[in-house]
């Protein structure tokens, strides 16, 4: 079977492998389509992610839905030729974290996709089994690969505590933050407005229902407040994982807001503005993954209620995944949410 393989010492390649027999427990998925998310750019672009290196050859590819191939043994969850999405989060199911259901936080986490145990990016894959989530009939495989992230934004906005008519600012409209937006509108928020530099996913932000748009380039925080909402946030999510657009979101909220910091920054360590906190009585909410989130994410995919469709900018066979890497790194391709073909006609019957 084809993969589409990272290197240790970068670069990608396609290469054969066998096909993987699922153990006990596990299913051998035929992915359909797998998203292109901004970890896995970031394992691309530098090896690495925090302590999550890339030290052998490596499959990436967490956001993705496919059919099951086949079933090992003790599987009764779902059966050959189902559609599914897979919850990437393998958790150890053992420890204090585990036990209280917080299992997106468990210190011995693996993740499909992650060093080092191989995602989607290839024509099979052996998954746990109790990672698989149905589909709806008719929902279609790329919707289906847009629920791992939609789980993050539904996740985010329940941390947030976020209530109906309350007003939202999302600082950066990349994939999680135009999600993070669909799902707020659909949590009935009141205003929501969305920053960024990108006048095209400005435009999706507004296509999603967004009360306003801004393009922030060269304003400060009391600029953006004073043609949005001078009085600032109820709540503010920072969706780009910077620290100065943390910071950015920290002074959007108004006194006692709630801050939720869904971007990843690869940086283990950054600064953080406590007295702005502290002067605002502000609420700093961190977000890791989602939780308990795809069956949810799942219906508001498939109702129709978050349009997942705005989101997908560009397709791309398994072969020219590289090229999907590129794309989505590029800063004038107009990329948003990049989607790899993984089937091939070895994988039709399936």
């Amino acid at each position: 079977m084809k993969a589409a393989v990272l290197l240790p010492e970068g670069g990608l390649e396609i290469e054969d492998r066998r096909v993987p027999a699922p153990g006990p427990d596990q299913i051998l998925v035929a992915p359909r389509f797998v998203g292109i998310c901004g970890s896995d750019l970031h394992y691309y672009k530098d090896g690495r992610i925090g302590d999550w290196r890339i030290l052998q050859r490596h499959v990436l590819g967490h956001e993705f839905a496919g059919v099951v191939a086949e079933v090992g043994s003790g599987v009764d969850n779902v059966e050959v030729g189902d559609h599914i999405a897979i919850e990437p989060i393998i958790p150890c199911e053992a420890c204090d974290a585990c036990r209280r259901g917080i299992y997106n936080v468990c210190p011995n986490i693996r993740f499909t996709g992650s060093p080092h145990t191989d995602g989607a990016l290839q024509e099979l894959v052996a998954v746990r089994a109790g990672s698989a989530h149905r589909l709806p009939d008719g929902m279609p495989f790329e919707l289906g690969a847009l629920v791992e992230p939609t789980s993050i934004a539904v996740h985010a906005v329940r941390r947030s505590g976020l209530r109906e008519g309350e007003s939202a600012m999302i600082v950066g409209a990349g994939p999680i933050g135009l999600l993070i937006l669909a799902v707020a509108r659909a949590y009935g928020a009141g205003a929501v407005y969305c920053t960024d530099l990108s006048l095209g996913r400005l435009d999706l932000a507004e296509q999603l229902g967004a009360t306003g748009a801004l393009h922030v380039g060269g304003l400060e925080a009391g600029e953006i407040l004073e043609r949005t909402d001078p009085a600032g946030f109820d709540v503010a999510f920072e969706a780009v994982g910077t620290p100065g657009t943390l910071e950015t979101a920290m002074r959007m909220v108004r006194p006692g807001g709630r801050v939720v910091a869904v971007g990843v920054n690869i940086a283990e360590r950054i600064p953080f503005n406590m007295m702005l906190a502290q002067s605002k009585e502000s609420t700093v909410i961190p977000v890791y993954l989602g939780r308990n989130a795809f069956p949810e994410s799942i219906e508001l995919l498939a109702s129709g209620r978050i349009d997942g469709n705005l989101l997908i900018s560009h397709r791309f066979p398994l072969e020219r995944t590289a090229e999907a890497m590129e794309t989505s790194l590029g800063a004038n391709t107009g990329a948003v949410k990049v989607m790899v073909e993984a089937a091939t006609k070895s994988t039709d019957g399936f």
